[in-house]
């Protein structure tokens, strides 16, 4: 490793800044919200942003590390600095980081990088008549980005040391899938041949799976369980991005996008599913299936909190992720807010930077308050 200094020096400071203890209590927690039972706490998950341990060290750009393996390892490792240091329940795992298409990538579409420190965007939308003639690829494993992939999952699975994670590259979800193969027209496919789009999915859904079998192979993950993030999965082990369903009219989402976010999600014993913008006409839906284990919304200001906390808590699912505070409001006022909806000790586990209030006193705060909320 040409950074070998470098990648020893912030390991370093991860592992002496992490608490393990607490962070094996965070598994815990999160592993009974996933199975919808009580913990002794419902999980905070933290990140502190000030990090003066990083600075001297140098920075790459996103296009930098998606072509040079140590240039990524090292910034995905910086970002868990700012995380062991709140003791909180988060975990500490990191991914190869290489965008959204990579799945799509198996058709032959190629990065572009708007900028250099943006993530890549990847083109070369097929046509109907060259999906139709390519098929089903016979081993993802040899095609597109996934060469690359696995032999950056193997060099990160080398080096690690113990209690530093791999999670899942971006898979995405069926339909966001069809819609970087296909681009917008996948909207158009739908009215004009939905034999054909129906088509479409299903490739989609099982490079989906595969995908995520051979992520799960290369770092010896569990089907039903692992890693995301700051997030431990059990009970279901996948995330899946459904942002390009959110367009879908709720006939047409009922017809296009459930069946397959149903059958992604199976083999792996279910899954949380994420999306941005307005979903909030689909959600009774996403809540419908047993797969469906929790619910993150890229843009949590479009929902009412209480009425969809409740909703997602009624049905023995949970949220995951952050929740907007409001101007001026108070960090007693704000975890009042978010726990008082609550009817026990589940469906929720919430994540957030450190405010200005600190670490310690965050913590102890949100417990004290579920203390007085649910002896009652």
């Amino acid at each position: 490793m040409s950074h070998l200094n470098d990648f020893e020096k912030v390991v370093d400071i991860i592992l002496n800044e992490a608490d393990f203890n607490a962070i094996e209590k965070g598994k815990e927690r999160q592993s009974a919200i996933w199975e919808n039972r009580e913990p002794d706490y419902l999980p905070l998950i933290l990140s502190d942003w000030d990090t003066p341990e990083l600075k001297g060290f140098k920075q790459w750009t996103l296009k930098e590390q998606f072509y040079d393996e140590e240039k990524m390892l090292l910034e995905q490792l910086k970002g868990l600095v700012g995380i062991a240091k709140t003791h909180s329940d988060a975990q500490l795992s990191i991914r190869v980081n290489m965008g959204v298409g990579i799945v799509p990538s198996v058709f032959g579409l190629q990065p572009v990088f708007p900028q250099d420190d943006q993530m890549p965007w990847f083109v070369g939308n097929l046509s109907k008549e060259e999906i139709l003639r390519l098929g089903m690829p016979s081993d993802i494993r040899e095609r597109g980005f996934m060469p690359f992939i696995i032999e950056y999952l193997q060099y990160f699975k080398s080096v690690l040391p113990e209690g530093i994670h791999i999670y899942c590259f971006d898979t995405q979800g069926p339909f966001d899938i069809a819609h970087l193969i296909r681009g917008h027209q996948i909207y158009f496919d739908l009215y004009d041949d939905p034999e054909f789009a129906h088509y479409l999915l299903d490739i989609s859904t099982q490079l989906y799976i595969e995908a995520t079998k051979i992520f799960k192979e290369i770092v010896g993950e569990p089907l039903d369980s692992g890693y995301h993030g700051t997030l431990y999965m059990s009970g279901g082990g996948v995330r899946l991005c459904d942002d390009s369903s959110v367009n879908l009219s709720p006939s047409l989402f009922r017809e296009f996008s459930l069946p397959y976010i149903k059958r992604a999600l199976a083999p792996f014993g279910g899954g949380w599913v994420h999306f941005c913008g307005d979903g909030n006409h689909l959600l009774d839906m996403y809540l419908e299936l047993e797969e469906v284990k929790g619910l993150n919304f890229g843009n949590p200001e479009k929902y009412d909190y209480e009425r969809t906390i409740e909703k997602i808590t009624s049905k023995g699912k949970f949220y995951v992720g952050y929740i907007p505070r409001k101007d001026g409001e108070s960090l007693k006022d704000y975890f009042e807010r978010i726990l008082s909806p609550l009817k026990s000790r589940k469906g929720l586990i919430l994540q957030m930077n450190r405010g200005e209030e600190g670490v310690p006193e965050t913590l102890d705060l949100w417990r004290s308050l579920q203390d007085e909320l649910f002896s009652r």
